[in-house]
């Protein structure tokens, strides 16, 4: 099974509306596909309507299409969209997460090497 990589841009065309780059674009760069639309045809009207279409036709080619099962949850998708549009903030948020798991980690430690622990088992064990 060949694992897709989540910081990968690839085209949509279940969500697009000709061929899914845009969409693919939007996925992938957090800007709304309508945006990227109107940007799209505002730039084909005022005169870069053929390296324009040579781009849309060349990202088509050459993208591969978006897995259904890119994402394992709702949480990874958002955790991998903030990446791509937002590396300083989550830096932060893993530093606060990987924080918070030290905490809980140094607590348990404490309470293994704790003799209220050994009290606990040797009570345990005498209940069995």
């Amino acid at each position: 099974m060949t694992r897709f990589s989540p910081n990968k841009l690839y085209k949509d065309p279940k969500n697009g509306k000709i061929l899914g780059i845009c969409a693919g674009l939007a996925d992938y760069s957090g800007i709304k596909a309508n945006i990227l639309r109107a940007a799209l045809v505002i730039g084909s009207v005022i005169g870069w309507f053929g390296p324009l279409l040579v781009g849309y036709i060349v990202l088509y080619f050459v993208l591969d299409e978006k897995p259904k099962d890119l994402y394992a949850n709702e949480e990874e998708e958002r955790f991998w969209r903030t990446a791509r549009t937002h590396p300083d903030v989550m830096a932060v948020d893993l530093k606060k997460r990987f924080r918070s798991i030290d905490r809980r980690i140094q607590s348990m430690e404490s309470y293994l090497t704790s003799k209220r622990f050994k009290l606990d088992r040797e009570l345990r064990s005498l209940e069995d």
